[in-house]
């Protein structure tokens, strides 16, 4: 049996990447990645408390404090992507019970600066981290958004089997969400 992943967060590492959890001494990075005005488009802040749009430290410094208060209370995990470069973005993944068949689906939602917008850099991030999730959060779905101009994102999601969902995301409030695409894995 696995260990609770809010017990003891994995650390995955790739041949560029390290993600571990995001931690306080991540704020600087973390900041030039949320600070890009160009980069903010392709963030994924459906159904959140934030648009993830920071411009100062103090911005960054709470929202870190709030990812960290949601990782012990158990709502999800947010892990900071580190490359030689620093910090390149984060990845994100909570598990939701999707109401239809009772098994559970996760959400992936993968931020990075623009200079890591390449599906060569998702590929290398899915592969690593979509069988430990899956595992991870027991879910048979993980769930992850992708609109039409992220060409990039979707050709890496193509390549790991990911299909465009019929149905969108419904989130607090019974507000739809659209351009999700889901990743499907048998459970033992």
């Amino acid at each position: 049996m696995l260990t609770s992943v809010y017990h003891s967060c994995p650390v995955f590492i790739t041949p560029r990447f390290t993600l571990r959890l995001v931690r306080r001494e991540d704020i600087p990075g973390l900041l030039t990645v949320y600070s890009d005005k160009q980069a903010q488009f392709y963030f994924n802040a459906d159904n959140c408390t934030s648009d993830f749009r920071y411009a100062t430290l103090r911005e960054m410094e709470e929202c870190v404090k709030m990812w960290l208060w949601s990782y012990e209370n158990h709502d999800f995990v947010r892990w900071t992507i580190h490359s030689h470069k620093g910090v390149a973005g984060t990845v994100e993944m909570f598990r939701r019970d999707d109401g239809a068949d009772g098994k559970g689906e996760g959400v992936l939602r993968i931020d990075v600066s623009r200079m890591f917008e390449f599906t060569d850099v998702f590929d290398e991030l899915l592969q690593v981290l979509l069988p430990a999730l899956h595992e991870h959060f027991q879910c048979e779905r993980i769930l992850t958004k992708a609109m039409p101009v992220m060409q990039q994102r979707r050709l890496a999601l193509v390549l790991h089997r990911f299909v465009p969902s019929k149905k969108p995301l419904i989130g607090q409030g019974g507000i739809e969400y659209g351009n999700y695409w889901a990743h499907r894995h048998h459970l033992p």
